[in-house]
């Protein structure tokens, strides 16, 4: 009897290691057979369940190494009358040559003897109902009464369901948080797209009809648009629209230097770039960074500002997606599936004056055309747009302001050559600046005139009174670097040290879009 006993406790210690990896079906299951085989080496186990929606069979060392003996009457016994293993409710034992299980009750535990039982097997439950069998030869000598077997037996079964319970629980508490991610994504994708598309204009309603259309279309997409209509919101709307929402959205901003961008899209270097060449010399690195195309397999790839690619980096993407074109649909992907290519610029690519754009990479990637039209051009959606954003910013510094009528409608009477990213700057202004909880319309005049300069270079550009000595410094700076390089932003800076998109950001903060508009085009 102390022999049956410290068997008991040391499957019992044994099995606890197992909770290490109770969320896992396959790891746990083997866990079992696994402590089985360490506790009692003598004794054949197996357990059979349904496991990750397919039946998969767990043998412990002893059951494998008798090559046909325990493994193969499993088996058997699995395949016999459709899989009988998962409709036997209570504990069973399979005699001698017999090939049909019989049930054990207070009748057949004294009927039988010991040494005719050569397999005792307990049903293993899930939610009530059966969802597999742990099946043994034996776990003490033939002296050992079977109660004694059927016990411990029905120890593991029941251990068994509780990890499986277990794991349904999770199993369901992460779908029902997958299904709670998409709907808070898609909720949040809907408000995005009110915002993009706000507004009752004619305009508005068929920029919606053109973003749901293309929004599961597997052709490339390319949407263009001045600065600040909400460019890349839209490619982002596509992506979370679609039903590549659960794969990766991945973003490259076509302005990067030429060696970063290299390393960006196709995961190399920028050594083979000299005269344009498509392969770089000599073999590749065995372990090279993964490119873009490989990071977005099955989601979306933005190719942000595609204009700005380099003439060499043009040819790259169009030799790149020919061969995407020729692969079909599996390639690249770990998930088997192409990344969908959404194309964002602020210019019109097949304008005379950016004619350095391959009209055959623009084939390729403007297979669906999206064209977000200006705030001007939708005159009627800037009242909801400025209230829009003066709600958020109401809340968000939890204040009770307002705009007066003629504040209102000298907001309406500006033309917002920033669009919407201006309306929305400028409403943040008036709310954070405001004295009292009504905004004036000597209000809005001030702050238009600090966000869109005059004409001149240093007296064109008249910053807010609020803004600190700092800020007028800057101004002055980055005005001063544009006139000296022409009123090229990226050539300013350059010469000032900054990235395209930190020159990007600043031009925007100080309001100096229409300033470079009306001296770039002069000698």
């Amino acid at each position: 009897m102390d022999r049956v006993c410290d068997v008991k406790l040391n499957i019992f210690s044994a099995l606890h290691r197992v909770l290490d990896r109770a969320l896992h079906c396959e790891q746990s299951l083997e866990g079992v057979v696994g402590a089985l085989s360490q506790v009692v080496p003598h004794t054949g186990a197996a357990v059979v369940v349904r496991c990750d929606a397919e039946v998969r069979f767990f043998f412990s060392r002893c059951a494998e190494e008798t090559g046909n003996g325990l493994e193969q009457r499993v088996r058997t016994l699995y395949k016999k009358d459709m899989g009988i293993l998962f409709r036997l409710p209570q504990p069973f034992v399979l005699l001698g040559d017999a090939t049909e299980p019989l049930f054990l009750d207070r009748k057949t535990l004294h009927t039988i003897r010991k040494e005719q039982v050569r397999l005792f097997g307990a049903p293993i439950l899930e939610a009530g109902e059966v969802a597999g069998a742990i099946l043994v030869d034996r776990f003490f000598d033939d002296r050992t009464p079977m109660l004694e077997e059927v016990q411990v037996l029905s120890f593991l079964a029941s251990f068994i369901d509780r990890l499986l319970g277990l794991q349904a629980r999770v199993r369901r508490r992460e779908e029902a948080l997958v299904r709670e991610n998409r709907a808070l994504r898609a909720r949040v994708s809907e408000d995005s797209l009110e915002l993009v598309c706000f507004g009752r204009s004619e305009a508005a309603r068929r920029l919606e009809a053109q973003i749901r259309g293309a929004a599961n279309a597997d052709a490339p997409v390319h949407i263009s648009g001045e600065p600040g209509t909400g460019k890349s919101l839209a490619a982002r709307l596509l992506h979370e629209l679609s039903e590549r929402l659960r794969f990766p959205f991945v973003r490259v901003h076509c302005a990067l230097p030429e060696e970063v961008l290299e390393k960006e899209l196709f995961g190399r270097g920028d050594d083979f770039l000299q005269a344009g060449m498509a392969e770089p010399p000599g073999p590749l690195p065995p372990a090279r960074p993964q490119g873009a195309f490989e990071r977005a397999a099955g989601g979306t790839l933005l190719l942000d500002e595609v204009g700005e690619l380099s003439p060499a980096h043009q040819v790259r993407l169009l030799d790149t997606l020919d061969g995407l074109l020729n692969e079909g649909p599996g390639a690249p992907g770990a998930e088997g599936t192409a990344a969908r290519i959404v194309s964002v610029s602020g210019v019109d690519l097949l304008a005379a004056h950016t004619n350095a754009f391959r009209k055959d990479l623009f084939g390729r990637l403007g297979t669906l055309r999206i064209h977000i039209p200006p705030v001007r051009d939708r005159k009627e959606d800037i009242p909801g747009l400025i209230e829009h954003f003066l709600s958020r910013e109401r809340r968000k510094e939890g204040r009770k302001t307002q705009i007066s009528t003629r504040a209102l409608e000298k907001l309406c009477e500006h033309d917002w050559p920033g669009n919407i990213a201006e309306i929305r700057n400028t409403v943040i202004r008036l709310v954070v600046m405001a004295e009292g909880e009504q905004i004036e319309a000597g209000e809005v005049e001030s702050v238009l005139r600090g966000a869109v300069p005059a004409s001149g270079v240093q007296d064109r550009v008249t910053p807010l009174s609020s803004w600190s000595r700092l800020d007028k410094i800057e101004i002055r700076e980055v005005s001063a670097a544009l006139e000296r390089n022409s009123w090229v932003r990226r050539k300013a800076a350059d010469e000032l040290g900054l990235t395209f998109r930190q020159m990007n950001y600043r031009v925007k903060k100080y309001g100096l879009d229409t300033l470079i508009k009306e001296n770039k085009g002069k000698k």
